[in-house]
Protein backbone atom coordinates (compact mmCIF):
# COMPACT_ATOMS: atom_id res chain seq x y z
CA UNK A 1 0.00 0.00 0.00
CA UNK A 2 2.88 2.41 0.88
CA UNK A 3 4.56 2.11 -2.61
CA UNK A 4 1.18 2.57 -4.67
CA UNK A 5 0.48 5.80 -2.20
CA UNK A 6 4.13 7.41 -2.82
CA UNK A 7 3.36 5.99 -6.65
CA UNK A 8 0.26 8.15 -7.05
CA UNK A 9 1.46 11.15 -4.71
CA UNK A 10 4.68 12.48 -3.90
CA UNK A 11 6.30 10.80 -1.17
CA UNK A 12 7.02 14.70 0.16
CA UNK A 13 3.15 14.85 0.11
CA UNK A 14 2.67 11.96 3.05
CA UNK A 15 5.85 11.60 4.93
CA UNK A 16 8.04 14.09 6.24
CA UNK A 17 10.02 14.80 9.94
CA UNK A 18 11.47 17.48 11.09
CA UNK A 19 15.03 17.11 12.48
CA UNK A 20 14.48 17.73 15.65
CA UNK A 21 12.17 14.45 15.55
CA UNK A 22 14.70 12.05 14.18
CA UNK A 23 15.62 10.19 17.58
CA UNK A 24 11.57 10.19 18.33
CA UNK A 25 11.22 8.44 15.14
CA UNK A 26 13.62 6.19 15.84
CA UNK A 27 12.29 5.09 19.22
CA UNK A 28 9.12 4.88 17.61
CA UNK A 29 10.62 2.53 14.89
CA UNK A 30 11.76 0.53 18.28
CA UNK A 31 8.99 0.31 20.29
CA UNK A 32 6.72 -0.70 17.22
CA UNK A 33 8.88 -3.34 16.53
CA UNK A 34 8.93 -5.06 20.18
CA UNK A 35 5.45 -4.71 20.66
CA UNK A 36 4.85 -6.53 17.11
CA UNK A 37 7.39 -9.21 18.27
CA UNK A 38 5.80 -10.25 21.07
CA UNK A 39 2.21 -10.31 20.49
CA UNK A 40 2.31 -11.60 16.77
CA UNK A 41 5.78 -13.85 17.30
CA UNK A 42 4.09 -15.73 14.58
CA UNK A 43 4.18 -12.71 12.39
CA UNK A 44 7.16 -10.44 13.14
CA UNK A 45 10.97 -11.71 14.18
CA UNK A 46 14.00 -10.02 15.37
CA UNK A 47 16.95 -11.11 12.77
CA UNK A 48 20.87 -10.13 13.24
CA UNK A 49 22.80 -10.42 9.98
CA UNK A 50 26.25 -8.87 9.56
CA UNK A 51 26.37 -7.68 12.67
CA UNK A 52 23.03 -5.42 12.26
CA UNK A 53 19.64 -6.03 13.57
CA UNK A 54 16.33 -5.90 11.57
CA UNK A 55 12.81 -6.54 12.44
CA UNK A 56 11.33 -9.24 9.57
CA UNK A 57 7.65 -9.18 8.32
CA UNK A 58 7.40 -13.04 8.14
CA UNK A 59 4.08 -12.17 6.20
CA UNK A 60 5.73 -9.99 2.82
CA UNK A 61 9.41 -10.89 3.41
CA UNK A 62 10.20 -7.67 4.09
CA UNK A 63 13.26 -6.36 6.88
CA UNK A 64 14.01 -3.19 8.26
CA UNK A 65 17.55 -1.88 9.90
CA UNK A 66 16.62 -1.49 13.51
CA UNK A 67 20.09 -0.01 14.30
CA UNK A 68 20.68 2.60 11.44
CA UNK A 69 21.75 5.72 13.65
CA UNK A 70 19.82 9.03 13.45
CA UNK A 71 22.29 10.45 10.96
CA UNK A 72 22.49 7.56 8.37
CA UNK A 73 20.57 7.55 5.59
CA UNK A 74 17.63 8.92 4.66
CA UNK A 75 15.70 10.99 7.65
CA UNK A 76 12.42 9.65 6.81
CA UNK A 77 13.34 5.96 7.25
CA UNK A 78 12.65 5.02 10.79
CA UNK A 79 8.96 6.45 10.62
CA UNK A 80 8.29 5.24 6.79
CA UNK A 81 9.31 1.32 8.23
CA UNK A 82 7.39 1.95 11.78
CA UNK A 83 3.90 2.87 9.43
CA UNK A 84 5.31 -0.44 6.91
CA UNK A 85 5.12 -2.82 9.90
CA UNK A 86 1.71 -1.17 11.62
CA UNK A 87 -0.41 -0.61 8.73
CA UNK A 88 -1.57 3.08 9.54
CA UNK A 89 -0.94 6.49 10.09
CA UNK A 90 1.88 7.56 12.37
CA UNK A 91 2.50 10.88 13.43
CA UNK A 92 5.37 12.41 16.15
CA UNK A 93 3.90 15.62 18.24
CA UNK A 94 6.58 17.60 20.47
CA UNK A 95 6.51 20.56 22.58
CA UNK A 96 7.56 23.89 21.33
CA UNK A 97 9.02 26.65 23.42
CA UNK A 98 5.89 27.68 24.34
CA UNK A 99 4.60 24.81 25.80
CA UNK A 100 2.39 23.62 22.77
CA UNK A 101 2.40 20.14 20.86
CA UNK A 102 2.96 20.47 17.43
CA UNK A 103 3.87 18.14 14.46
CA UNK A 104 7.01 17.48 14.07
CA UNK A 105 6.98 14.12 11.92
CA UNK A 106 3.96 12.14 9.93
CA UNK A 107 3.41 9.41 8.00
CA UNK A 108 -0.14 10.46 6.98
CA UNK A 109 -1.37 8.41 3.63
CA UNK A 110 -5.22 8.20 4.47
CA UNK A 111 -5.55 12.22 5.83
CA UNK A 112 -8.99 14.02 5.84
CA UNK A 113 -8.50 17.63 4.44
CA UNK A 114 -4.73 18.26 4.80
CA UNK A 115 -1.52 17.01 3.98
CA UNK A 116 1.20 16.38 5.65
CA UNK A 117 3.44 18.46 3.28
CA UNK A 118 0.93 21.67 4.34
CA UNK A 119 0.84 21.07 8.07
CA UNK A 120 4.09 19.79 9.27
CA UNK A 121 5.49 21.87 11.74
CA UNK A 122 1.59 23.30 12.63
CA UNK A 123 0.89 23.36 16.13
CA UNK A 124 -2.41 21.19 16.90
CA UNK A 125 -3.84 24.19 17.87
CA UNK A 126 -3.43 25.72 14.54
CA UNK A 127 -4.26 22.22 12.51
CA UNK A 128 -7.66 22.45 14.08
CA UNK A 129 -8.54 26.27 13.24
CA UNK A 130 -11.04 24.39 10.46
CA UNK A 131 -13.19 22.93 13.03
CA UNK A 132 -16.14 24.16 14.69
CA UNK A 133 -15.87 25.26 18.53
CA UNK A 134 -12.36 23.99 18.78
CA UNK A 135 -10.96 26.77 20.62
CA UNK A 136 -13.95 27.41 22.68
CA UNK A 137 -14.74 24.31 23.75
CA UNK A 138 -11.95 21.74 23.44
CA UNK A 139 -8.50 22.97 23.35
CA UNK A 140 -8.02 23.57 26.67
CA UNK A 141 -9.05 19.88 27.36
CA UNK A 142 -7.06 18.46 24.39
CA UNK A 143 -3.91 20.37 25.82
CA UNK A 144 -4.38 18.86 28.99
CA UNK A 145 -4.90 15.37 27.84
CA UNK A 146 -1.59 15.54 26.03
CA UNK A 147 -0.09 16.77 28.90
CA UNK A 148 -1.25 13.79 31.19
CA UNK A 149 0.02 10.92 28.87
CA UNK A 150 2.30 8.41 30.28
CA UNK A 151 4.46 5.74 28.85
CA UNK A 152 2.04 3.39 30.95
CA UNK A 153 -1.08 4.82 30.39
CA UNK A 154 -1.59 4.91 26.33
CA UNK A 155 -5.58 6.61 25.22
CA UNK A 156 -7.69 6.17 22.16
CA UNK A 157 -10.50 7.64 20.96
CA UNK A 158 -12.58 6.80 17.86
CA UNK A 159 -13.68 9.67 15.19
CA UNK A 160 -15.97 9.26 11.96
CA UNK A 161 -16.57 11.54 8.72
CA UNK A 162 -19.48 11.08 6.22
CA UNK A 163 -18.03 11.45 2.76
CA UNK A 164 -19.65 10.89 -0.71
CA UNK A 165 -17.51 9.15 -3.52
CA UNK A 166 -17.79 9.89 -7.27
CA UNK A 167 -18.64 6.57 -9.15
CA UNK A 168 -15.60 6.47 -11.05
CA UNK A 169 -13.36 6.89 -7.81
CA UNK A 170 -11.07 3.97 -6.97
CA UNK A 171 -10.00 2.91 -3.32
CA UNK A 172 -7.03 5.07 -3.20
CA UNK A 173 -8.44 7.99 -4.20
CA UNK A 174 -11.35 7.50 -1.26
CA UNK A 175 -8.44 6.88 1.17
CA UNK A 176 -6.58 9.64 0.36
CA UNK A 177 -8.56 13.07 1.09
CA UNK A 178 -6.46 16.15 1.36
CA UNK A 179 -9.40 17.96 0.32
CA UNK A 180 -13.09 18.03 0.75
CA UNK A 181 -15.18 14.75 1.98
CA UNK A 182 -18.19 15.74 -0.38
CA UNK A 183 -18.21 17.95 -3.49
CA UNK A 184 -21.48 20.16 -4.10
CA UNK A 185 -21.81 18.80 -7.01
CA UNK A 186 -22.48 15.04 -5.57
CA UNK A 187 -25.70 16.10 -3.93
CA UNK A 188 -27.54 12.58 -5.29
CA UNK A 189 -25.46 9.95 -4.16
CA UNK A 190 -26.82 6.68 -4.26
CA UNK A 191 -26.04 4.54 -0.88
CA UNK A 192 -23.30 2.71 -1.65
CA UNK A 193 -21.71 6.15 -2.44
CA UNK A 194 -21.52 7.23 0.95
CA UNK A 195 -19.26 6.66 2.83
CA UNK A 196 -18.16 6.14 7.23
CA UNK A 197 -15.22 6.93 7.57
CA UNK A 198 -14.01 5.69 10.82
CA UNK A 199 -11.24 6.87 12.42
CA UNK A 200 -9.28 4.43 15.92
CA UNK A 201 -7.09 7.02 17.15
CA UNK A 202 -4.16 6.11 19.53
CA UNK A 203 -1.85 8.24 21.57
CA UNK A 204 1.11 6.91 23.27
CA UNK A 205 4.32 8.99 25.04
CA UNK A 206 7.69 7.65 24.50
CA UNK A 207 9.15 6.91 27.62
CA UNK A 208 13.02 8.24 25.98
CA UNK A 209 12.58 10.93 23.86
CA UNK A 210 8.86 12.32 26.04
CA UNK A 211 7.58 12.42 22.57
CA UNK A 212 3.83 11.39 21.69
CA UNK A 213 2.91 9.07 18.56
CA UNK A 214 -0.42 9.98 17.46
CA UNK A 215 -1.81 6.83 15.28
CA UNK A 216 -4.76 6.47 13.24
CA UNK A 217 -5.74 3.33 12.07
CA UNK A 218 -8.78 4.13 9.16
CA UNK A 219 -11.89 1.76 8.14
CA UNK A 220 -14.06 2.30 5.45
CA UNK A 221 -18.08 1.33 5.47
CA UNK A 222 -20.58 1.96 2.62
CA UNK A 223 -24.18 3.69 3.98
CA UNK A 224 -25.55 -0.03 2.57
CA UNK A 225 -23.15 -2.11 4.73
CA UNK A 226 -24.15 -0.54 7.91
CA UNK A 227 -26.04 -2.30 11.05
CA UNK A 228 -29.45 -0.86 11.62
CA UNK A 229 -28.48 0.46 15.23
CA UNK A 230 -25.36 2.09 13.84
CA UNK A 231 -27.43 3.92 10.85
CA UNK A 232 -30.20 5.31 13.51
CA UNK A 233 -27.52 6.55 16.10
CA UNK A 234 -25.95 8.45 13.01
CA UNK A 235 -29.54 9.74 11.60
CA UNK A 236 -30.15 10.57 15.46
CA UNK A 237 -26.65 12.49 15.80
CA UNK A 238 -26.90 14.74 12.54
CA UNK A 239 -30.46 15.54 13.66
CA UNK A 240 -28.56 17.43 16.41
CA UNK A 241 -25.86 19.27 14.73
CA UNK A 242 -26.27 22.75 14.64
CA UNK A 243 -25.94 24.64 11.42
CA UNK A 244 -22.35 25.32 11.72
CA UNK A 245 -21.53 21.89 12.59
CA UNK A 246 -23.28 21.31 9.72
CA UNK A 247 -22.09 23.28 7.09
CA UNK A 248 -18.52 21.68 8.21
CA UNK A 249 -19.44 17.68 7.96
CA UNK A 250 -20.81 18.62 4.39
CA UNK A 251 -24.15 17.37 5.70
CA UNK A 252 -26.21 19.40 3.06
CA UNK A 253 -24.95 17.24 0.43
CA UNK A 254 -25.60 13.25 1.79
CA UNK A 255 -28.25 13.79 4.71
CA UNK A 256 -31.04 13.73 2.28
CA UNK A 257 -30.07 10.28 1.24
CA UNK A 258 -29.16 8.70 4.34
CA UNK A 259 -32.80 9.48 5.87
CA UNK A 260 -33.93 8.26 2.82
CA UNK A 261 -32.63 5.12 2.89
CA UNK A 262 -32.75 4.94 6.81
CA UNK A 263 -36.61 4.82 6.43
CA UNK A 264 -37.03 2.65 3.51
CA UNK A 265 -34.55 0.01 6.14
CA UNK A 266 -37.38 0.85 8.98
CA UNK A 267 -39.83 0.11 7.33
CA UNK A 268 -38.69 -3.08 5.86
CA UNK A 269 -37.89 -3.99 9.06
CA UNK A 270 -40.89 -3.29 10.39
CA UNK A 271 -42.76 -5.15 7.81
CA UNK A 272 -40.91 -8.27 8.30
CA UNK A 273 -41.28 -8.22 11.53
CA UNK A 274 -45.58 -7.92 10.98
CA UNK A 275 -45.25 -11.20 8.63
CA UNK A 276 -43.61 -13.13 11.01
CA UNK A 277 -46.15 -12.44 13.82
CA UNK A 278 -49.01 -13.25 11.52
CA UNK A 279 -47.34 -16.41 10.35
Amino acid sequence: MFEIICYVRKKSEVLRCLPESLESCHEALEEVSEFLCQRFPNMFRKISENNQEFIENCMTGEKFDLRRSVSDGNDTDALEAAVRLTMEDLSILMLNEEGEYYLAASASLFPTGWTVKERIGWTISRMHEPVPLWHQQVAKSVGKFLTRLTPNSPMERSNYFVEVKRPDENLFEILYRPGALCEKELNNPLPEEIIIRRERQTFRRLPRTEAIVFGVKTYLTTLDQLPMQELENLVTEMKSWPEHVSEYKGKHVWSEKVLEFYNRRKDAASHATKEKIEV
